[in-house]
């Protein structure tokens, strides 16, 4: 289907059914839905489930902007665990101030 709901729920059946990541994104793309919807959601549902290493290595040597997006996640693990201890004028690193500049 077309609803988020429906991919969603697609999403959600393939991250649980799949033997291993592969498996459960191919299931995701492999639909007569909206496939690449479907595949982002599960390939989200699947990263948060099982971690980057469970990506195999060939994928993660092409993703383009990958040293970006580890700095970027582990930023926002960062922020998520640390919050406003982050943001003391004592704590702010000068790397995450040229990053985040403050408004």
């Amino acid at each position: 289907g077309d609803a988020a709901e429906e991919v969603l729920a697609v999403a959600v059946y393939c991250a649980l059914v799949s033997e291993d990541v592969r498996h459960g994104l191919r299931l995701a793309v492999n639909h007569s839905g909206p496939s690449r919807a479907t595949g982002s959601v599960c390939g989200a549902l699947l990263g948060a489930l099982h971690g980057e290493t469970a990506l195999p290595p060939a994928w993660l040597a092409e993703l383009e902007g990958r040293a970006t997006l580890l700095e970027l996640a582990d930023d926002f693990a960062m922020e998520m665990t640390q919050g406003p201890a982050l943001h003391s004028p004592a704590a702010v690193a000068p790397g995450w101030l040229a990053r985040y500049p403050r408004g």
